[in-house]
């Protein structure tokens, strides 16, 4: 008896428009809230250490699905900053804490362990992603074309991130964020 109710639930529910669901968790507020928070501290950063606050805003989104991922609520870990060593959590961080996460290099993807910097707050994780892209060698290249947000996340993804569309997420986020706008003085 309880199939047959179940049975006539399932058959009267209407079809779920998927691009409804969409618009409607994408006005849903956080993503507004979010960004008018990230928005001042990604200028401070630009004024501390001259990279586009766009980039910075865009990359705290993807990397800590607007703040509500576990390493940006329990670790304030909102660039996905691993460890030098799992002992060694840089300048600016507490400890290091244990996150699955997927890496593809080498390549298929794969599931893998890694550790991960954890701060005393937000803006120390702000404040170490504006000192790990000026003082890091693998961001060197990104450096000369700061004024440029879009040349500046392709350059920093080729040594960031092993997803091979990172850039073009970043920069599809600055887009339909109108993230740029942080950028002017």
């Amino acid at each position: 008896m309880i199939h047959i109710g179940l049975a006539v639930l399932l058959a009267v529910s209407p079809v779920v428009d998927q691009d409804s669901v969409r618009s409607a968790a994408l006005d849903a507020g956080y993503q507004a809230e979010y960004v008018g928070e990230a928005g001042p501290i990604a200028r401070a950063i630009h004024a501390a250490y001259d990279i586009p606050a766009s980039v910075t805003v865009a990359q705290s989104i993807l990397e800590s699905n607007w703040g509500r991922s576990k390493l940006s609520t329990a670790e304030l870990n909102y660039f996905g900053f691993k460890c030098v060593t799992p002992t060694s959590p840089g300048p600016i961080a507490l400890r290091c804490a244990r996150y699955p996460t997927t890496e593809c290099i080498p390549s298929p993807c794969h599931p893998v362990d890694a550790f991960f910097r954890s701060y005393a707050s937000v803006f120390d994780s702000f404040r170490d992603y504006g000192r790990l892209l000026t003082t890091s060698s693998n961001y060197a290249a990104a450096l000369p074309v700061r004024s440029d947000p879009d040349a500046f996340i392709r350059a920093v993804a080729r040594k960031y991130a092993t997803d091979p569309e990172y850039a073009n997420k970043v920069i599809r986020l600055m887009d339909l964020y109108d993230l740029r706008r942080f950028d002017a003085a």
